[in-house]
């Protein structure tokens, strides 16, 4: 989903979920908005949270476009009529099927969730 929505877009709102210890001094989560924030983001601030979800203007499809990984979903505006989101949901099915696969997460400073852990390379200290 990232690779077919948000991958060449601007990051127009990004829900974010920490992945740190819980503390008085560093929020659990926020969201930030704004026209593209991919430039907001601190990299030193921001590496303890991942992306929950995030609005992005897809300059490809010309569209501002919705994803929430976890949840895998993806959402545009209300349609008008049953035409519009008929059009729509062929816009979405068909930059997925056109997307590649990701080669890292389109926020640069965010953390990525591991897709799979091998018992044999964990090395103890």
């Amino acid at each position: 989903m990232a690779a077919a929505f948000l991958e060449y877009g601007q990051a127009r709102t990004l829900w974010l979920s920490g992945v740190h210890r819980r503390s008085a001094t560093k929020a659990d989560a926020k969201i930030l908005a704004g026209q593209d924030l991919d430039y907001s983001l601190d990299p030193f601030d921001d590496q303890s949270f991942y992306r929950s979800a995030a609005r992005s203007r897809n300059a490809a499809l010309e569209v501002t476009v919705g994803v929430s990984p976890k949840a895998s979903r993806v959402w545009l505006g209300k349609a008008n009529s049953i035409e519009g989101f008929a059009a729509s949901a062929a816009l979405l099915i068909n930059a997925v099927a056109a997307a590649k696969q990701g080669t890292a997460e389109p926020f640069r400073f965010l953390a990525t969730p591991v897709q799979a852990l091998d018992p044999a390379q964990v090395k103890g200290g």
